[in-house]
């Protein structure tokens, strides 16, 4: 969760619209006490994003899934 305070001071620009080639950053949660990033692979004409990623599904595994809005995830933000 610390990815997202301190893009900036490095340089990188945040926002919360998902951009292809964005790092997206999940803040604490109950199924995530440290957080979250992701890397978005696409983005979709419904606004739906799919992002590549690893330790979601099981540990040491990359998987892919398809976002189908922000909305309801906890203090989604990106860094492009």
């Amino acid at each position: 969760w610390m990815w997202w305070p301190n893009a900036r001071l490095f340089g990188y620009a945040e926002g919360q619209t998902p951009a292809v080639g964005a790092i997206m950053v999940q803040g604490i949660s109950w199924s995530s006490p440290v957080g979250h990033v992701a890397y978005v692979e696409s983005v979709n004409s419904d606004g739906s994003f799919t992002v590549s990623e690893m330790n979601y599904g099981r540990w040491g595994v990359v998987d892919y899934r398809t976002i189908k809005s922000t909305s309801g995830l906890d203090l989604l933000r990106f860094i492009y």
